[in-house]
């Protein structure tokens, strides 16, 4: 259990300051993300016990799975207001108030029972992948579906929507001595000097954190045979788009994702692949780069 110390996440240090009277648990995902404090920290969380009244007015988002709520954002005074539910009972699970001047989030939760202990689980999802996002609307990010592998000199990319082959294709190239960064949600970053850098979040299982440089971006589709078609301009734009996650309530937000989107197709390759999952399909890769 942690009180005190800092998450580490694509290079930004979240700062934890425990305000309630129990102590902070978190999912195991955590484990090796979570550093000693740090002086550095580039956004604050400060995590408090119990649910508290407000008056908000019209909700500017709402994300669902089928017909269930799994969070709401509201303009609340100069904050942002965010509701998020249990994404299986519904039940209210966090209120989080997000204050982009100060960068600041106050995250309410109620207390839970842990090894036989009262504590407070302040991050459980998807609080977590909440703040990756809102991050990423402030910095020079993008939050994606992809798996990601690292082959010792390449690092690639494999975007899409669950059922494409993602996971599939991190097995294949684990398989052949690759590292996976993740096979699901990772952090793409531009450097300050113009290369990207791919990053993994923290999941529901324990990993390490870790990141590599990123030269390549395929879109994989089921397929008869392999097959590579190069994406530019406007197609390879809307492409990138389609996988990132952005919620759209805010006309800035979207200006930044679209410019940095526009950033990442003109300086790295992007193509759509169409895959027969076998080992063959890495040399058909490295055969066509």
């Amino acid at each position: 259990m942690i009180d005190a110390g800092c998450i580490c996440v694509a290079g930004y240090h979240f700062g934890l300051k425990n305000e309630s009277t129990y102590p902070l648990v978190f999912e195991v995902g955590f484990e090796h993300f979570i550093e000693q404090p740090n002086e550095n920290v580039d956004i604050h969380l400060q995590f408090k016990e119990g649910f508290i009244k407000y008056e908000a007015n019209k909700a500017l988002y709402q994300a669902k799975i089928g017909a269930q709520l799994l969070w709401e954002i509201y303009p609340y005074q100069d904050q942002r207001l965010f509701l998020v539910y249990h994404p299986e009972t519904g039940a209210l699970q966090q209120q989080a108030f997000y204050n982009a001047k100060t960068r600041t989030w106050q995250i309410y939760a109620e207390k839970s029972t842990h090894e036989a202990e009262d504590v407070l689980n302040p991050l459980a999802y998807p609080m977590a992948p909440l703040l990756w996002y809102v991050l990423s609307t402030e910095e020079p990010l993008l939050l994606v579906h992809a798996s990601g592998v690292f082959d010792g000199t390449q690092g690639r990319i494999f975007s899409g929507f669950s059922g494409v082959g993602k996971s599939t294709m991190a097995q294949i190239w684990a398989g052949n001595g690759a590292q996976v960064i993740n096979d699901d949600r990772l952090l793409l970053k531009r450097l300050s000097n113009g290369t990207w850098q791919m990053f993994n979040t923290p999941m529901y299982y324990s990993d390490q954190n870790k990141s590599c440089a990123l030269h390549r971006v395929y879109f994989p589709f089921h397929s008869p045979t392999n097959s590579l078609e190069p994406l530019r301009g406007a197609k390879a734009l809307a492409t990138v788009l389609a996988y990132t996650i952005h919620h759209g309530y805010d006309a800035q937000h979207l200006l930044h994702h679209s410019n940095l989107a526009e950033k990442l197709v003109t300086e790295l390759p992007i193509a759509k692949l169409g895959v027969v999952p076998t080992d063959a399909i890495i040399d058909f890769i490295r055969s066509n780069e």
